[in-house]
């Protein structure tokens, strides 16, 4: 039994320290295909797994060898042809110089979807159907890392996987309210407004600790109450159970509160930026996180559990860093540091790069969370927020045009993973044998792997911090 709250912030001193971790990015596409569509693609990819075809990060054989001839990767595409008989894509593999593959892979139009299930090895592990939209939870192998939702606005209700027996049906009655504000329609719309009706990342969403959305919201009531997406604050979503007998009994189970607020001012700072939302969470009892993908409510409330199944060659990625291209990325720093408690880490060139024409400010700001111990929790932990800021200086340049043609937004969302080098080998195999995934993927340059990570050392003195490379001795 779950119902909502809204409510007013309690009082904040300025003295007060958050505690913030990535948690979840929920994008807004044009569309998904139905859940079944998916289902059927990871369990296709499950029958190739068991078949002893593995690439090196799993531990296993490999599919494809490094630089593999032609005529392997046509052996390789009958093998999932023969499981998958209809083509991802309808791109015919020719031979290519020296034997590299020319597989006509179009960059632009890919299902998102589908690039994260078979490129990475990821599957939907929840889904949400909605009155308005449909949203799909797709993660890899381990729940801690990455969490992307993935929400559109609905097709016709016959053509969602879950719409019998489902809320969708359940509310249809009671003319369209949406029960979960997230999942809500009106933000999908509002967002492709500002983004010349384009998809994209919408929603930064960070877990911080019991009782700091109250405490965030009283800040930005404080420093900038523009930036409030509802007035209404913070809602409360609640699990209970009640139990009837001689007397009715209703036992309180857990409670997640959600706070959306706009990441940015719009041009001039007097209102928020339409496009791009900052998110937390806050999660007790039946909303924490459990071992295992079975509480994807505790991602977002409305997520149900869709028992999916890993085929051993997903790779665990981690949220390390997320970018965003502004207007004025002083004010988004100063926002930041007034509501949140954030803090400048690095000044590329003091702030300043240039490339050509091309001229740009950029500057991380982050948190400042407890160090880890070990290389291994170094990976998996999402404590360590960090936000690098970009703004044009020039009309040139990839920061201009982001400007120009979709307004302010997320540029990227950058994901730590435990080898690199198996991740892009991983992900152009997999590219070779269903011609999908996406653009084929570079080895990181060797040097950089020598570098030792006892002579990277950064010097953080402030706004006009730098980040300093050591030679190698």
């Amino acid at each position: 039994m779950a119902s909502v709250e809204v409510g007013e912030a309690g009082g904040l001193s300025d003295e007060a320290t958050l505690h913030f971790q990535f948690h979840h990015i929920q994008a807004y596409v044009d569309s998904m295909k139905p859940l079944e569509h998916y289902k059927k693609i990871g369990d296709h990819l499950n029958q190739l797994a068991r078949q002893g075809h593995y690439d090196p990060f799993s531990g296993g054989m490999r599919y494809l060898e490094p630089n593999a001839h032609h005529t392997r990767v046509q052996q390789g595409r009958r093998v999932w042809e023969s499981i998958h008989p209809v083509p991802l894509s309808s791109a015919p593999i020719t031979p290519g110089k020296e034997g590299k593959d020319k597989l006509g892979y179009v960059a632009a139009g890919q299902d998102f979807v589908e690039q994260l299930i078979v490129g990475l090895g990821w599957r939907v592990t929840a889904e949400y159907v909605g009155v308005r939209t449909r949203s799909l939870l797709v993660t890899s192998s381990d729940a801690r890392g990455v969490k992307f939702v993935v929400t559109s606005l609905s097709p016709p209700r016959e053509q969602c996987s879950a719409a019998k027996g489902s809320q969708a049906q359940e509310e249809e009655a009671g003319g369209g309210y949406e029960c979960y504000d997230h999942f809500d329609s009106c933000h999908v719309n509002r967002f492709l407004a500002s983004h010349d009706g384009r998809q994209g990342f919408a929603v930064l969403g960070f877990e911080v600790g019991e009782g700091e959305c109250d405490k965030i919201l009283a800040r930005y009531m404080a420093k900038s109450p523009e930036l409030l997406v509802s007035q209404e604050g913070v809602k409360t979503y609640r699990d209970s159970r009640v139990i009837e007998g001689k007397r009715r009994v209703e036992i309180d189970l857990g409670s997640m509160k959600v706070l959306d607020v706009f990441a940015y001012h719009s041009e001039g700072g007097k209102t928020g930026d339409n496009g791009t939302v900052l998110r937390f969470v806050e999660r007790k009892g039946s909303f924490e996180g459990r071992p295992g993908f079975a509480n994807p409510g505790g991602v977002l409330p409305g997520l149900c559990d869709v028992n999916p199944t890993f085929d051993g060659t997903s790779i665990p990625a981690y949220s390390d860093h997320w970018v965003s291209n502004v207007l004025d990325r002083e004010g988004f720093l100063t926002t930041l540091e007034q509501t949140l408690g954030f803090a400048p880490k690095v000044d590329f060139n003091a702030g300043v790069i240039a490339a050509g024409d091309a001229i740009i400010e950029s500057t991380v700001i982050g948190n400042t969370a407890a160090k880890v111990s070990s290389r291994k929790e170094a990976l998996s932990n999402q404590a360590q927020v960090y936000l690098p800021v970009n703004n044009a200086l020039s009309s040139h340049g990839h920061v201009a045009s982001f400007i120009r043609e979709l307004g302010q937004g997320v540029q990227h969302i950058a994901s730590r993973v435990d080898d690199l080098v198996s991740f892009v080998e991983r992900v152009n195999n997999y590219r070779s044998l269903t011609v999908q995934t996406s653009t084929k993927m570079s080895t990181p340059n060797p040097f950089m792997r020598t570098i030792p990570f006892s002579t990277i050392r950064q010097s953080i003195t402030g706004r006009g911090a730098s980040k300093t490379i050591n030679p190698i001795p």
